[in-house]
């Protein structure tokens, strides 16, 4: 398992995500990626929104984000994504909704890169 992990996602003044963007790219290589992204941590706006927020940098770097909130079996979705993204927040609600759904196994089963935001 390959981890890219970010301390945190912006630096004072600059947008979302911008700093550490072109180490994503490197991470995830310049082919095409479709990231599976679990927003799971947002408490102060919705999936929706912060899966918005995320796709917007990875489009600028050539990869798409696409969030678990929208498929009807997540951990299929995590067993067949070709790297997952991990938005930061709340760190508690995000391992409350990944248990409540039983993603703790499939993501340590994961053999594909895990980015965390």
């Amino acid at each position: 398992m390959y981890l890219l992990l970010i301390s945190n996602s912006t630096n004072p003044g600059e947008p979302y995500l911008d700093y550490p963007k072109h180490n994503i790219r490197k991470f995830l290589g310049p082919k095409p990626v479709k990231v599976l992204f679990i927003p799971y941590a947002a408490v102060t706006f919705s999936y929706d929104l912060y899966e918005e927020k995320v796709s917007e940098r990875f489009r600028e770097i050539g990869h798409n984000i696409v969030s678990i909130h929208h498929f009807k079996d997540p951990v299929n979705a995590v067993r067949e994504a070709e790297a997952i993204a991990v938005g930061g927040g709340n760190t508690w609600k995000l391992l409350k909704e990944i248990r409540i759904i039983s993603l703790s196994d499939r993501l340590k089963k994961r053999s594909l890169a895990v980015l965390l935001i």
